[in-house]
């Protein structure tokens, strides 16, 4: 038995040389996180680092992409697993919280997508990453609502826009409960692997998403429509 991806099935969905160019930096591997790295390993992407501080605990389950197996681990070291069993591919792993003094480098062909559960925390890496031509991924979940958005850091009007997401204020604090369910995590990370595809590929992307898993017909995006060049053939 090989446990290397027959990816046949999908071949003309997913340019796999293509997708295959770029890293993903997943920062936050917890309710989006882990089923997004899980869903980009079994979509083709093989070259990942997540980040993460926090350990598997027996609360998340049933919203996360872990096993019972896995309480008392490492986030990331847990999705080493999970990678390493799904779709047969390593990933890196940094265990640790991430803080201003990090070094974290901007790096060419290279998706930060940014998971953490803070307003702050989001915000720094933002802040870090702001001004290099590289992409910035950000989703958000709360009761059935989803949100996402990609935003590339060299584009001045795009940072500002996004930056004033960060501080409209417009947060509130959601009971015990109500933060996370596995469908509308696994709704919002198939959104965000699909969206990469088409981002890296020159296809249409949402650049930003909001949505409502329980709900579809509330659901609005800004879309960047890219024009389609078409060779003729002369005979």
């Amino acid at each position: 038995m090989t446990n290397e991806l027959n990816l046949s099935r999908q071949a003309k969905l997913v340019p796999i040389e293509t997708i295959n160019q770029y890293t993903l930096k997943v920062f936050g591997v917890g309710s989006v996180g882990s089923h997004f790295t899980k869903i980009a390993v079994k979509s083709g992407f093989k070259n990942i680092e997540v980040y993460d501080m926090d350990i598997v605990e027996e609360e998340n389950i049933a919203a996360q992409a872990f096993d019972f197996e896995h309480i008392g681990m490492n986030k990331v070291d847990a999705m080493v697993d999970i990678c390493k069993r799904a779709a047969g591919v390593d990933i890196i792993a940094h265990h640790g919280q991430i803080t201003a003094e990090t070094p974290i480098t901007p790096e060419a062909n290279t998706l930060y997508c940014c998971f953490f559960d803070s307003f702050e925390a989001r915000q720094m890496l933002f802040d870090m990453l702001k001004g290099y031509p590289v992409i910035f991924i950000d989703a958000r979940i709360g009761l059935h609502n989803m949100r996402h958005y990609l935003v590339e850091l060299d584009n001045e009007e795009q940072v500002e826009k996004y930056n004033k997401s960060l501080n409209s204020g417009a947060v509130s604090e959601l009971a015990c409960g109500e933060k996370a369910c596995a469908p509308v995590n696994n709704i919002i990370s198939g959104k965000l692997v699909v969206n990469l595809i088409n981002y890296v590929s020159g296809e249409d992307y949402e650049k930003i998403y909001m949505g409502n898993a329980k709900v579809p017909s509330k659901d609005m995006n800004i879309t960047i429509r890219r024009e389609k060049i078409v060779e003729e053939v002369v005979e």
